[in-house]
């Protein structure tokens, strides 16, 4: 699986170097403006009344020995738009409101225009979602010049949605077109407030979508600041339907709400029960892995033979491990100890009978190589290797140091196997996918097709291949070991990491 991503050791030294400062920046000026926020913003009524009560009670009121001048009210400034990254929150259709990766269906596309009464209802609706649960009136926002825009299911898994997005991305919300019910919704802009109030605040939700609180609430974490307080809580609440809501604060204020169709939508950070993609209660790999044994001398129709598996066996192991002779020759090895031609009992034939996958050959190789090759498109499904180099001059990469390892000659390398192996019009490109712990570079080969190869070297031999069936697939081995069903909604899928 992928690790990180970096070019090289100057570039990894360069970013740290970057992050390092921008975390002390960014630290720091979190910490000033929590600060100043705190000071400019934190006003309840309550603490007000307690204040000019004690300002005007005279000396020795509430413990004060004089008379202090009440507390000037500060305007309710609104929170900055930098540090809630609204541009984040609101790339996608559905604004992000917690931490969680969540799901966006890729089939969505904007649909026919709203008509100005479909646009006035939801702006209605919108309007009365932030006055009556966010408690926010019109000096922060104006509902009647908010953009909406209806959004499509090409798969039609999910019903209709009307997104509403405030001016400057003030706040943004989405509604069901059919029933204009709340799905999602973002305040970017508020006063903060003193106290988090999360089991009132669930309450009201609840309430307003007809509903009461359920028995499950779930905290969800948050982030906090140097100091320890916190900046972000997540909340998730069960209601009496079955449904969830999640509720997001910042300064402790509740700034978003999200309702899902059930507790793995919650889990999920989704709307739609379509949108569950990890939930083993509700996705199932469509179908398991199940092969048996098959004679390698009766190869199925369309299936590779033997010796054209042999032959792309012995191009591969010929350009990442030099030539036999050569490797022998190198390091006085015998023909036995160092023999790439394949015996009877080294090559297995496997047949499918999931009906997703191929028929496969294993190769087990004692001390070179243990490979299965897929027999029809001859791709490799995983291979494991036993510290192979290439002794060639502009191969070798065994006395590559550390700080240098995913350079140029680490390229050199992976391109020149792949093209051996699987011809030079199969392979798109290769690329450095990461340097780490000090010994170990990993390096990806795109092939033409789309399915890519993740080359695994420790201290300059090459380890592991990994396969994947697809540039953004999940799980590596078969595709079909990456292709699940929501079982909900009956959706196949493949899963991404």
């Amino acid at each position: 699986m992928r690790l990180f991503w970096m070019k090289n050791k100057v570039l990894i030294a360069t970013l740290a170097a970057v992050l390092v400062l921008g975390a002390a920046f960014w630290g720091g000026l979190r910490l000033f403006e929590g600060d100043r926020m705190q000071d400019a913003f934190i006003r309840t009524s309550a603490a007000e009344a307690e204040a000019t009560a004690n300002a005007t009670a005279g000396p020795g009121a509430a413990g004060q020995t004089e008379a202090s001048p009440a507390p000037t009210v500060m305007p309710a400034e609104l929170v900055s738009d930098d540090i809630l990254n609204t541009e984040w929150k609101y790339k996608g259709i559905f604004p992000r409101i917690t931490h969680i990766y969540s799901y966006q269906a890729k089939t969505w596309k904007e649909g026919d225009a709203v008509d100005d009464a479909l646009a006035d209802a939801a702006r209605k609706k919108a309007k009365d979602v932030y006055y009556l649960l966010f408690n926010v009136g019109g000096e922060n926002h104006d509902f009647t010049t908010a953009a909406v825009t209806r959004y499509v299911d090409e798969a039609g898994c999910r019903e209709n949605v009307l997104r509403l997005t405030g001016k400057g991305n003030s706040f943004a919300c989405v509604l069901t077109e059919k029933d204009l019910n709340l799905l999602i919704a973002d305040n970017a802009r508020f006063p903060a407030t003193a106290a988090i109030r999360e089991k009132e605040d669930a309450k009201e939700v609840a309430e307003y979508l007809g509903a009461t609180l359920g028995q499950g609430v779930e905290n969800m974490g948050g982030s906090q600041d140097r100091t320890g307080r916190w900046m972000e809580r997540f909340f998730g609440f069960e209601l009496s339907d079955g449904r969830w809501i999640t509720l997001s604060y910042t300064m402790n204020t509740l700034c978003g709400i999200q309702v899902h169709q059930d507790k793995y939508s919650m889990q999920e950070g989704v709307c739609f029960q379509a949108d569950i993609r990890h939930s083993p209660e509700v996705v199932h790999l469509v179908a398991e892995q199940n092969f048996v044994q098959g004679s390698p001398n009766e190869p199925a129709e369309g299936d590779m033979t033997v010796d054209k598996v042999a032959l792309l066996y012995r191009a591969f192991l010929s350009a990442a491990n030099g030539r036999a002779a050569e490797r022998r020759d190198a390091e006085g090895k015998t023909l036995a100890e160092l023999d790439y031609s394949l015996k009877d009992w080294e090559i297995t034939y496997f047949l499918d009978k999931s009906g997703y996958r191929e028929n496969f050959y294993r190769i087990h190789k004692d001390g070179l190589v243990d490979m299965d090759i897929a027999a029809k498109s001859g791709y490799i499904v995983h291979a494991t290797c036993n510290g192979l180099y290439n002794p060639d001059d502009d191969l070798k990469l065994i006395n590559i140091p550390y700080d240098d390892m995913g350079g140029v000659e680490y390229l050199h390398y992976v391109k020149y196997v792949a093209e051996q192996t699987f011809g030079k019009e199969a392979l798109r490109t290769v690329d450095v996918n990461a340097v780490y712990d000090g010994n170990f570079c990993t390096i990806d080969a795109y092939m033409m097709d789309g399915r890519w190869y993740e080359f695994c070297f420790e201290g300059g031999q090459l380890m592991e291949i990994q396969h994947y069936a697809a540039e953004r697939c999940g799980i590596m081995g078969w595709g079909a070991d990456s292709l699940y069903v929501n079982t909900i909604t009956g959706e196949e899928f493949y899963q991404e990491y």
